[in-house]
């Protein structure tokens, strides 16, 4: 499949996406503020009714976070940057792509941004051109 024609098509799908993201906040939201705080019912209702809330939360905040990488990556589609890399500036493979339609790094300097936050190095989530400005480590 060509490039060009594989963006046309995970353009349409992303915005397929946001859709039903934004309907089930829409409605996560809804649930949450018509879950009791407190009132009739004993302790175990009241315990329920608070894991109810917690959970919705989370999966609030997970729709949430999956809705902001779908608008960046509509975002890079109409500017011309979905596909490249924003560590290295080469193209991110379709098949990364297809796996991961909102990804903003090639795999090799994904996996290498997960090793130095996984090292305790905090500068890969910095934006590259800021990376220099970066605390030095004593010696």
């Amino acid at each position: 499949m060509l490039r060009s024609t594989y963006i046309r098509k995970v353009k349409q799908q992303l915005f397929g996406r946001r859709e039903a993201l934004r309907r089930s906040l829409a409605g996560d939201i809804r649930s949450l503020r018509s879950v009791p705080d407190s009132g009739v019912g004993d302790e175990v209702d009241a315990t329920i009714a608070a894991e109810q809330k917690e959970l919705g939360g989370q999966l609030a905040g997970i729709e949430s976070r999956e809705l902001t990488k779908i608008e960046h990556a509509l975002e890079r589609i109409r500017t011309g940057r979905y596909g490249k890399c924003d560590t290295c500036g080469r193209s991110i493979k379709m098949a990364r792509l297809q796996a991961v339609p909102h990804a903003t790094e090639c795999i090799d300097c994904a996996r290498a941004g997960e090793r130095r936050r996984a090292d305790g190095d905090n500068s890969g989530d910095l934006p590259r051109e800021l990376n220099s400005f970066a605390p030095e480590e004593a010696a």
